[in-house]
């Protein structure tokens, strides 16, 4: 459950919420994660002791990184392909590729600078494309963040702010410690791990619905106000119809091309990616980042 604001929680609804297993993510009006009320997490204590020994190791932390980066390049590329496929006067040919060698790079960096230099190109071609695909009053030109200046930008840094709760709340739930990532750099307060596996899933979920949102016309203008700081961000009636249609893109199954598996939703991956990086904490399996192939 997500709250906005100042919703007030008796204690009686957070007990019965504790007691049916359900999290509570607390944010404020402008989207900023303030903490969560979780029922008892996992007491698996060697698991974290392992966790922290992966840290130090230098192998595996790189290792790790390289494919949650190649995984994210590649949901960047797998977007683009998406609406092309519906929109084929669109010519991402030049992002395409910068994104396919970034993928290799990725996957091939000897050093983690190296690595977030990648990244950063990538990011740089693909949000180059992604402000093409905008066909309506709602327009993208850039990141651009704390403050967000824009309608999109207002909706990408909401949208990535609500996902990581759901990506604290996954690798806590496994018995993994959320501030102990592998590509993100340590820093107190910051959940570097659910921010790794955050990487995985901020194109196909946000960036995908913001997308649907903005060229449907679901969201315009008048759902966003500028305030002081000179940040645009939604309105809070405007806040509580985009949970709606985000609730509804996290819990739809959806298919995986070449995956003969059952239909699964995104909520539901988040999870097993969290399962299987404490897995491979463990060294019981390889980790593979989460690459969403549309048939």
């Amino acid at each position: 459950m997500c709250s906005l604001g100042g919703v007030q929680l008796t204690t009686a609804a957070a007990t019965a919420l504790l007691e049916a297993g359900i999290e509570t993510v607390f944010l404020s009006l402008g989207g900023k994660y303030r903490g969560r009320l979780a029922p008892v997490e996992s007491k698996n204590v060697a698991l974290r002791v392992a966790q922290v020994r992966r840290y130090d190791d230098l192998s595996f932390r790189l290792e790790l990184a390289r494919k949650v980066v190649a995984a994210k390049i590649a949901n960047c590329g797998n977007l683009l392909a998406a609406y092309a496929k519906n929109h084929p006067e669109a010519d991402f040919s030049d992002a395409t590729a910068a994104l396919s060698a970034g993928r290799s790079r990725a996957e091939g960096t000897a050093d983690s600078a190296t690595l977030l230099g990648v990244e950063g190109e990538a990011a740089k071609a693909y949000f180059t494309a992604y402000g093409a695909m905008f066909r309506g009053e709602l327009q993208f030109s850039g990141r651009t963040r704390r403050p967000p200046r824009d309608p999109v930008n207002a909706l990408l840094s909401f949208g990535y702010t609500v996902l990581l709760t759901e990506t604290v709340g996954a690798v806590a739930a496994v018995g993994l410690d959320p501030y102990v990532g592998f590509y993100h750099a340590l820093d107190y307060g910051r959940p570097s791990l659910a921010l790794d596996l955050l990487e995985e899933f901020r194109h196909p979920v946000i960036d995908a619905l913001t997308l649907s949102l903005a060229n449907r016309k679901v969201l315009t203008p008048a759902d966003f106000e500028p305030v002081s700081n000179d940040g645009v961000y939604l309105r809070a009636d405007s806040r509580k119809r985009w949970l709606t249609f985000y609730e509804r893109t996290l819990n739809t199954p959806f298919t995986q091309r070449g995956d003969a598996a059952r239909p699964a939703s995104f909520r539901d991956r988040v999870r097993l990616q969290a399962r299987l990086l404490a897995k491979a904490m463990l060294g019981e399996a390889e980790y593979v980042g989460f690459e969403r192939r549309r048939g």
